[in-house]
C-alpha cells in the first residue's frame, strides 16, 4: 500500500470519525464485502499443452459514506479495496474510487443530482434491456450473473450508471391536470483527445403530464452529439429520438385493464462526410394487460412494428459484447487455437459485459438470441407477443406462459423477409405446500423456443434461406435441510441447429456484406452445492459445477469445464 493510499484512508476514518460525533446522524457507512475463490478445470481431447487448471480468487470490500450535512443535500461517496488471492503484504491490493454524486432540493421544489447517476427513460429511448435469453436463470447458475450485475450497476430497473447531471421538477394544477413532471439529463460519453475525437455528450428530457390516476402522457427527447470544434475532426455524429408515450388504466373489484404504448421517430446523422446516407425511421408499440383478480390471471398481448432504420442508441446498446474470445482458458488444444464462447464465460467473464454508450447496432450471438437482441427497440421488426401469467394467491406456484410472433419488415439481401417464433413458459413453486412437509422445496422449471424461417421464391436467392432453431431447458431444485442452511442444484440445456445470415456492418453502421453462419451446438451445465443463509445479507455457497460445449459443424473439439467455488457475500 502507497503513502499516497494510506493518507488518503487515514482521511476517510478521520471523517467518518468527525461526522459520527455529531447528535443528529448526518453520516453512515453501507456497503458490501465479497470473498470468492474458484478452481477452475478443462478437458479436450488431444490437448497436452495447454493449462488445465486455474487457481484465483478475490476479497473486496465497497465501503460507501453517505454524508448528509443538511435536510436538502445528500453526499454518496464509494471506495473499493480489493485485493486478489496471490497478492501478499499489499502488492495485490487496489483501491478504486466507485461512484461519487451529490445530489438534493433547490427550494423545496428542484431535485438535482451531479456526478454518478442510474438514468433511464423510456424502452426506445434510453433504457438497460436486460439479454433476453440470459434471464430468468436458475439460481446455482445466477450467482456470478448477479456478481456482474452488481460491479456493472444493472439493477432490476434497467437503468444505466452514467456521468453527469440530471434536474427534475414538478408543477399541480387545480383541475383538468393533476401534475406535470419535467426531468433533464445530461452525461459525458467522452473526452476529446483535441485531435480526432470529438467530445460526445448524450442529454435528453421528459415531460409527464398525470391527467389522473387513469390517464398519463409523455414526450420524450433524448440526443447523442458530438461537439464541434473539439479535436481537428469535422465529422460531427447526432442521434435525436423523439416519442410519446400513453398510458391508461382502468379499475374494478374484478379486474384491472391497463394499455400503454410509445410511438416515435429517429435520425441519424454525420455532418462533412460523404461517405454516409442519413438515416430516418419510426416505430409503434402498443401494449395491453388485463388482470382478472378473482383467478389471479394476467394476459399481456403487445405489438410493434419498428423500423429498419430506427436507430437509438440509449435502447439499443447491448449489456453483453460480441467477443472471439473468453478470459478464462482463451486457448486450448496442441494448436493453442481460440477457445469459442459458450454460455458458461456469458454467465461468469465479467470482460463480455458493456457499460459504455456506443455508437451504431453492435454484434451478436445468433445461437443465442436471434431474434430481439436489442430489445424491444430492435430495428426491421413487426409483430405481437402474448403473456399468460399466473400468480396463486395462496403462494403455492405461479408460472408464465408466453408466445411470440415476429417478421422482418424489409428482406436483407433479397425480397424474401425471415420471420421470427419464440414460445416457452416459466414455472416456479414450493413443493413443500402441497405436501405435508414443513421444510423448503423449491422447484424452478423454464423453458424456451426460438425459431428462425425465411424461404426462398426464386432459384437466384435460394442460398439465402434460413432455418436455425434455439431452445433453452432448465430445471432447478432447493431443498431447506434444515432452518438457514439449503442444498441448491440445477440442469441447463441449451441446443441450436440450422442455418441464417448474419449483417456485417462498416463504421457507419451500413450493411455491406452478409455472413453465413451455421450451427450444431450443444451445451450442457450441472451444479450442485450448499448454501448457508446467515441472515437475509449475509449468506455462504459452496458450488460445484460442470459444463459440455460441442458443436458438430465446427473443426473445433468438445470442450469441458469443471469449477469448485466458495462464495461469501455480506450487505451492510
Amino acid at each position: 500500500m502507497t503513502k499516497k493510499n494510506i493518507l488518503y484512508l487515514m482521511m476517510f476514518i478521520s471523517t467518518s470519525s468527525i461526522f459520527s460525533q455529531t447528535t443528529e446522524k448526518k453520516f453512515w457507512l453501507s456497503g458490501l464485502s465479497r470473498g470468492l475463490f474458484n478452481i477452475d478445470n478443462i478437458n479436450s481431447m488431444n490437448d497436452t499443452i495447454s493449462l488445465k487448471k486455474a487457481e484465483y480468487g478475490h476479497t473486496l470490500v465497497d465501503l460507501s459514506a453517505n454524508i448528509k450535512p443538511n435536510s436538502n443535500t445528500y453526499i454518496r461517496s464509494s471506495i473499493r479495496v480489493r485485493n486478489e488471492y496471490g497478492g501478499f503484504w499489499g502488492s495485490g491490493v487496489t483501491f478504486d474510487l466507485r461512484e461519487l454524486y451529490l445530489r438534493g432540493l433547490i427550494s423545496n421544489s428542484i431535485r438535482y443530482q451531479i456526478g454518478d447517476m442510474d438514468y433511464k427513460m423510456t424502452p426506445f429511448t434510453f433504457y438497460n434491456n436486460s439479454e433476453r435469453f440470459y434471464s430468468n436463470s436458475l439460481d446455482i447458475f445466477g450467482i456470478y450473473n448477479n456478481i456482474i450485475d452488481y460491479d456493472n450497476f444493472y439493477f432490476d430497473n434497467n437503468t444505466w450508471r452514467q456521468q453527469g447531471g440530471a434536474i427534475d421538477f414538478s408543477l399541480s394544477f387545480n383541475k383538468n391536470i393533476d401534475e406535470m413532471k419535467f426531468n433533464f439529463f445530461t452525461s459525458r460519453i467522452n473526452t476529446s483527445d483535441f485531435n480526432s475525437i470529438n467530445d460526445r455528450i448524450f442529454f435528453g428530457t421528459n415531460i409527464s403530464i398525470i391527467q389522473s390516476e387513469k390517464l398519463n402522457l409523455g414526450l420524450n427527447y433524448i440526443n447523442l452529439k458530438d461537439i464541434s470544434g473539439t479535436s481537428l475532426n469535422n465529422n460531427y455524429y447526432k442521434n435525436p429520438v423523439f416519442t410519446g408515450t400513453y398510458n391508461f388504466t382502468k379499475k374494478s373489484e374484478d379486474f384491472e385493464l391497463n394499455l400503454k404504448g410509445e410511438s416515435g421517430f429517429s435520425n441519424v446523422d454525420i455532418e462533412n462526410t460523404s461517405e454516409f446516407e442519413k438515416l430516418s425511421d419510426y416505430f409503434n408499440y402498443s401494449k395491453l394487460t388485463f388482470k382478472y383478480l378473482p383467478l389471479d390471471l394476467t394476459f399481456k398481448f403487445s405489438y410493434r412494428n419498428v423500423g429498419q432504420n430506427f436507430r437509438s442508441v440509449g435502447s439499443q446498446m447491448r449489456r453483453l459484447n460480441y467477443s472471439t474470445q473468453g478470459y478464462t482458458f482463451n486457448r486450448y488444444t496442441n494448436d493453442l487455437v481460440i477457445r469459442p464462447i459458450g454460455i458458461w464465460d456469458i454467465y461468469n467473464d465479467a470482460s463480455l459485459f458493456n457499460n459504455q454508450i456506443q455508437v451504431g447496432l453492435d454484434n451478436f450471438y445468433p445461437q443465442y438470441n436471434n431474434i430481439d437482441p436489442y430489445g424491444l427497440s430492435t430495428p426491421n421488426r413487426k409483430g405481437f407477443n402474448f403473456e399468460l401469467v399466473n400468480s396463486n394467491k395462496h403462494k403455492k406456484y405461479d408460472f408464465t406462459i408466453y408466445f411470440n410472433n415476429l417478421s422482418e419488415i424489409v428482406g436483407v439481401g433479397t425480397n424474401n423477409t425471415r420471420n421470427y417464433k419464440t414460445y416457452g413458459f416459466n414455472f416456479n413453486s414450493n413443493l413443500a405446500n402441497f405436501m405435508n412437509f414443513n421444510k423448503s422445496l423449491m422447484l424452478q422449471l423454464n423453458y424456451n423456443f426460438d425459431k428462425t424461417k425465411r424461404n426462398s421464391n426464386t432459384p437466384s436467392d435460394s442460398y439465402l434461406k434460413s432455418n436455425l432453431n434455439t431452445s433453452k431447458l432448465q430445471i432447478g431444485l432447493n431443498y431447506q435441510i434444515s432452518g438457514d442452511f439449503y442444498v441448491i442444484s440445477g440442469y441447463e440445456r441449451i441446443c441450436s441447429s440450422g442455418k441464417d445470415h448474419i449483417s456485417i456492418r462498416n463504421q457507419y453502421d451500413q450493411i455491406n456484406n452478409l455472413r453465413y453462419y451455421e450451427t450444431n451446438l450443444n451445451e450442457e451445465i450441472f451444479g450442485l452445492g450448499f448454501e448457508y443463509k446467515f441472515d437475509s445479507k449475509n449468506n455462504l455457497k459452496f458450488i460445484w459445477q460442470n459444463y459440455n460445449w460441442s458443436d458438430q459443424l465446427t473443426l473445433l473439439p468438445d470442450y469441458e469445464f469443471s469449477r469448485f467455488s466458495l462464495i461469501y457475500i455480506m450487505k451492510f
